[in-house]
């Protein structure tokens, strides 16, 4: 039989304490319960067991889409190799994927005020569909969303201009954000 908690700290305060992007007394008070609750404790081990699988996936080229800020940091924390572009609405990025890159992320800058999520939409030459992500959840609070692709398949790429959309979720779907990735295969 399990043991129970009555009071389970969240899988996201759990996840923040891990790779440490939780401090102060928000870190003491879930590291006091963490000693003193089997269970909460048990879950954190499973989370640090999955991460380190979760690594060993992304360097194999088997995960892709939208991560949050505490998963890529706890990825570079464990030796994935990231290579981040930032893009605003409006610009255009040049870039590419080196020898050694695990995962591209493309940090999706916009306005989420009033979008409980948000869709992606990427399209390449002569509109043809590269990629759809649907109903990512955002918070108002939120800057950006950061898309994940592996970077093996980014190097097998042509040199090639790519167009994303990021629109609301809710009712209308307003466009968020149009944005430009100039990609150039490197040998």
């Amino acid at each position: 039989m399990k043991p129970q908690c009555d009071a389970p700290v969240s899988d996201d305060d759990l996840l923040d304490y891990s790779t440490r992007t939780i401090d102060g007394r928000d870190a003491e008070r879930i590291e006091e319960h963490l000693f003193s609750c089997g269970a909460c404790a048990a879950r954190l081990d499973a989370m640090a067991s999955l991460g380190a699988g979760l690594a060993a996936l992304v360097r194999r080229g088997r995960v892709s889409g939208i991560v949050s800020r505490s998963l890529l940091n706890r990825l570079q924390r464990d030796g994935v190799q990231v290579r981040q572009y930032t893009v605003s609405p409006g610009e255009t990025v040049p870039c590419a994927a080196f020898p050694g890159d695990d995962l591209l992320v493309v940090s999706l800058r916009a306005d989420f005020a009033g979008a409980e999520s948000v869709t992606l939409s990427v399209t390449g030459p002569e509109d043809e569909a590269f990629g759809y992500i649907g109903d990512v959840p955002v918070a108002r609070s939120d800057s950006e969303i950061l898309w994940a692709t592996p970077g093996e398949r980014v190097r097998r790429m042509p040199s090639t201009r790519l167009r994303l959309t990021l629109t609301s979720g809710s009712p209308g779907a307003a466009v968020l954000g149009e944005y430009e990735l100039d990609h150039t295969a490197v040998e």
